[in-house]
């Protein structure tokens, strides 16, 4: 009997996916956003009530995927020191890289899909909200503004660094752009923060 639940769960598990990302590759293919249930179930090779099993709508799907990587975000964030990645950013880089290689075909698609940019914004200013309301990194700034700029800054280039990775524009391996991406952050920390 237990066997059998596990077998469930697994094909439970695999249906959902496959319905994330059917609904990613549609993105892909068409930014407009306007993506049915049908689409999803034609593309993903499932009944419309193994959809239904999983989500009420196709907007659902996308909520869904949004939420998941910002929870993943977050932790990755709350795991790995974030108040010390400003002064030696490689330890959370790398976590972030390996959240990346978890599903590495499934991130490239969503960061080629035209609707990204509005949920990368969304990304990018909910790490930034963290930094700026966090009473341990603050009193190391020299200015609130200017740390936020460079927070922009930053974020924003490394996003845009990722959508260029997941575009095949850089030929450089991910790991390295990490690499290089950490050295830079670090180098240039050094004048926002307070000695």
């Amino acid at each position: 009997m237990e066997e059998k639940k596990r077998k469930t769960y697994r094909n439970f598990t695999r249906s959902e996916k496959a319905i994330i990302r059917a609904y990613v590759e549609l993105m892909q293919k068409d930014g407009s956003g306007r993506i049915t249930v049908t689409d999803i179930v034609n593309t993903a090779d499932l009944n419309r009530s193994t959809f239904y099993a999983h989500f009420k709508t196709a907007d659902e799907v996308r909520e869904r995927i949004h939420s998941d990587v910002l929870t993943e975000l977050s932790g990755v964030l709350d795991e790995s020191d974030y108040r010390n990645a400003i002064s030696d950013p490689l330890p959370l880089l790398r976590r972030v890289l390996d959240l990346i290689k978890k599903d590495e075909e499934m991130y490239r698609m969503l960061l080629r899909t035209e609707g990204a940019n509005k949920f990368l914004k969304q990304i990018e200013d909910a790490v930034i909200e963290k930094y700026l309301t966090d009473e341990v990194i603050l009193p190391r700034i020299k200015s609130r503004d200017d740390f936020e700029m460079y927070l922009r800054l930053v974020i924003g280039g490394f996003i845009s660094v990722l959508k260029d990775w997941a575009a095949d524009n850089i030929n450089l391996p991910l790991e390295r752009v990490i690499d290089i991406t950490a050295f830079s952050i670090k180098k240039s920390a050094e004048i926002y923060l307070a000695n």
